[in-house]
This record gives C-alpha cells, structure tokens and sequence, in this order.
C-alpha cells in the first residue's frame, strides 16, 4: 500500500471533515488525523507532516511513527 500527496489532500479535504457529521457522537471530541502506508516516500511523509497528520510506515514488520522530533498535530475540528 503506497501512500501519496493525492491520499492525503483526500484524506484531509474529504474524509476528515466529513467524521463528525457520519459519527456525530465524537462532536464533543477533538479531532486528530493519522496516515499510513506500507511504502511512504519522504516528500509525502513531510507533505502530510505540513498537513498536520501523524504518519505511519513500515519498519521491519513493524509500525513506525515517521513524524519528526518537532512535529505538533493539528486538531481538524
């Protein structure tokens, strides 16, 4: 699974505003956004760190947090 700048402007322009109108009882919560794919190229991991989402990849069988030392996520709503 290759995850791509296009997956996650979709991901952020529709998918994620949309959570609370489909699961209204999270209303009250805030909301914070995850990525991930099997194979995630740098230029998206830093495209989707801008957007304010974690991002998770492949490590050795494993699931590994990409993000940076400094990121902040962004709460959507």
């Amino acid at each position: 699974n290759k995850l791509t700048a296009p997956d996650v402007d979709r991901f952020v322009y529709t998918q994620l505003p949309r959570f609370k109108v489909d699961f209204p009882k999270y209303v009250p919560y805030r909301l914070i956004g995850c990525v991930a794919g099997l194979s995630v190229k740098e230029a998206v991991e830093k495209y989707a760190e801008r957007k304010g989402l974690y991002v998770l990849t492949q490590n050795a069988g494993t699931a590994k947090l990409a993000n940076s030392p400094r990121f902040k996520e962004k709460v959507f709503a």
